[in-house]
């Protein structure tokens, strides 16, 4: 794959993608295919005269509607793990960095916010134009560094950091080998840890005073039981989640305060949403229309063809 086809290439699958959704009125066939299943039921009790005749010619017609459905999930299926697949090697042509943005190469096309909203409702049921994080923002204008007096090593870093975070995210949808999922499998090797990340993460920054604070008073009657321990593993718990073995980490230190790194939030989305099958804070739906169709691409194995 080159940087000069990349562009072009997410652009015509986020087109498709978009037009093969617009074909699939979800609700509408639902109800159609529930319709047909009531029917069959009545025909396999050999109801029959006129009225037999009527309901096989409305069920012929719903197996039409049914069959057209599948054929346009199919298709979109193959779409999104193209689509997927192109994000997993995430490799933009960019110019050189100006007042703190990567603009697209003017050699090549830009990558259109359609692109962005096909992603973020692939991998999070809800489209956006642009894709924000604490110290940057991907959309059709480029790559925007939130910190545009930052030095070129630091930009350099930034960009490296929130093109892993697509990528991983990619992969795992994916079902490959990914940075998300033996992070998660890691933090839930200890269950401190994994309590203080949670609470982390639905804060913004907190010191270890304010996450004792915190936990005394949700688990009273815990820390009641082992009081001489309770502080010391929630200290210890961050010094687990902060350790230089995270790659990326999930929690970093700011002075003497703690909060979840991007990496951690998309991480909490994707893993935790999986396990719980509940819409978390950020709205991840288990069992959207475009988890079960990833769920497909992984059972199936649906062909993924690598653009050279």
């Amino acid at each position: 794959m080159t940087q000069v086809t990349f562009n072009e290439i997410v652009n015509a699958l986020a087109v498709k993608y978009w037009d093969l959704k617009k074909g699939i009125d979800v609700n509408e066939t639902d109800g159609k295919i529930k319709e047909l299943e009531e029917i069959e039921k009545l025909l396999d009790k050999g109801i029959g005269g006129k009225l037999r005749s009527q309901l096989e010619e409305e069920a012929n017609r719903l197996r039409t509607v049914k069959a057209k459905r599948e054929d346009a999930s199919i298709d979109i299926s193959h779409v999104t793990s193209e689509l997927l697949d192109m994000t997993s090697d995430f490799a933009p042509s960019l110019d050189q960095r100006k007042d703190g943005i990567y603009h697209y190469d003017s050699e090549y096309e830009s990558i259109s916010a359609q692109y962005y909203m096909a992603i973020t409702d692939i991998l999070f049921n809800k489209p956006k134009p642009a894709i924000q994080f604490k110290n940057a923002i991907m959309s059709s204008k480029g790559i925007e560094i939130n910190a545009p007096d930052a030095n070129n090593l630091a930009a350099l870093s930034v960009l490296n950091y929130v093109t892993t975070i697509l990528q991983e995210s990619a992969k795992k949808m994916l079902g490959r080998a990914n940075k998300m999922d033996s992070s998660w499998k890691r933090l839930k090797e200890k269950d401190y840890a994994f309590d203080v990340f949670r609470r982390l993460n639905s804060n913004s920054e907190m010191s270890l005073k304010e996450l004792q604070d915190v936990c005394s008073r949700e688990d009273g009657e815990y820390k009641g039981r082992i009081t001489d321990l309770y502080d010391e593993r929630l200290e210890e718990a961050l010094k687990y989640l902060t350790e230089d073995k995270w790659d990326p980490y999930l929690v970093e230190k700011y002075g003497d305060r703690y909060a979840v790194t991007d990496f951690g939030r998309w991480v909490q989305m994707l893993c935790g949403s999986e396990e719980s099958g509940n819409e978390d804070d950020e709205g991840v739906e288990e069992k959207s229309t475009l988890r079960k169709i990833t769920e497909f691409i992984r059972k199936h194995n649906v062909d993924r063809t690598k653009h050279k």
